[in-house]
């Protein structure tokens, strides 16, 4: 492996559903990190509707299978990321247009390491050959294999942009799932997925106010904080266990939180909220350790009322934004798998016992040649 640094895209589509994050980064997958550019493809409501009802289906039947409709699925979210990358690659400029290598997480329809499996929707063999380009995929499986939780991977990105300092600095990233990393210094590192995020709220939101997701915590804002509910939620099983552990979306349906009483949309919302920002707030005493910075990014961070819920519980100190620290909190995740990308070229690991609870470091993802 000759080459140092290498200019990799990285694709990232979330829990969310809401469309691709492409990434372009220029990194030799360990301290050198350069952003060249992001950009957001938004999914129209056709293949969102798919993937969701793809999610759906695997949820009912609780295993796993390929069938004609997961194939026509699957085909036309390729044909949508074939598309989007075709017009991000016209939009580059000369020396920009020569990527070396793409990093490909598609949606996860299901995630699942106590049944040994972890899928993402698209087929990076396909996408190979069509874009004539080498991708890395299937992220997660080797350490699940390895009895790893597949997740979060993105710790290890987390450590070369942030660990710039011996303070202790802790990095939340407010998806679907919420997770964290916590950077000890510019060593020691532990990570691990916390809870719901923005799933329960999305779902919530779907159902009763015919909207995917509550834009700027504006809806939950009108509504008040059942404690007595939130504290009836914080004793669930799962949210019990120890870390490192990983979630999956469909591990938090909303029938598991249903309430007993009468409850208004507006403060069962709110509560909703409040569950997400408790859990991560809680990090401060379950970590032993004295947090001295505090970093989020995701799609969280643009729900006001949510971040104002992690502010209030965290009880003030120095907390940023990605933004604020020169990294787009929309692109963390897809700038991430770019990163790991090429540390799969080059043979390093990306997961560690202290980050998926796995038994060894490993490798992550599978390198796919045109």
């Amino acid at each position: 492996m000759k080459k140092k640094e290498f200019c990799v895209l990285g694709i990232m589509s979330g829990t969310s559903i809401d469309g691709l994050d492409f990434s372009l980064i220029k990194t030799d997958g360990m301290k050198n990190v350069k952003i060249i550019k992001n950009k957001y493809y938004k999914f129209n409501k056709k293949i969102r509707d798919e993937i969701s009802d793809l999610i759906n289906i695997f949820c009912l039947e609780k295993k796993f299978f390929r069938n004609e409709k997961y194939y026509k699925i699957e085909q036309n979210f390729l044909n949508f990321v074939v598309k989007n990358i075709s017009i991000f690659l016209s939009e580059l400029s000369g020396g920009e247009k020569k990527i070396d290598l793409v990093g490909f997480h598609g949606n996860t329809i299901i995630h699942n390491p106590k049944k040994n499996i972890s899928i993402q929707l698209g087929d990076p063999k396909i996408l190979a050959k069509t874009i004539k380009i080498p991708v890395v995929a299937n992220f997660r499986n080797r350490d699940i294999k390895n009895l790893g939780e597949g997740a979060p991977l993105v710790p290890i990105f987390h450590k070369a942009i942030f660990s710039k300092t011996a303070k202790n600095i802790i990095v939340i990233n407010i998806g679907g799932i919420s997770n964290f990393t916590f950077l000890i210094g510019k060593t020691e590192l532990i990570a691990s997925d916390i809870g719901p995020g923005n799933t329960l709220i999305d779902k919530f939101c779907l159902m009763r106010f015919n909207k995917y997701f509550d834009k700027n915590g504006s809806i939950a804002s009108k509504g008040k904080v059942d404690y007595s509910l939130v504290n009836s939620w914080m004793k669930k099983n799962y949210f019990k266990k120890s870390l490192p552990r990983s979630f999956d979306t469909k591990n938090f349906s909303l029938n598991n939180f249903s309430q007993n009483k009468e409850i208004s949309d507006y403060n069962f919302l709110r509560s909703l909220t409040f569950l997400s920002a408790k859990l991560i707030s809680e990090l401060q005493t379950k970590l032993k350790k004295k947090i001295d910075f505090w970093v989020f990014s995701g799609g969280g961070t643009h729900n006001f009322t949510l971040m104002r819920e992690i502010k209030n519980l965290i009880g003030g100190g120095n907390i940023f934004l990605s933004d604020e620290l020169g990294y787009n909190s929309a692109f963390i995740e897809s700038s991430a798998f770019g990163y790991i990308s090429v540390r799969t070229l080059k043979k390093l690991p990306s997961a560690f016992p202290s980050t998926t609870g796995c038994k060894k470091r490993n490798i992550c993802g599978e390198i796919y040649y045109p």
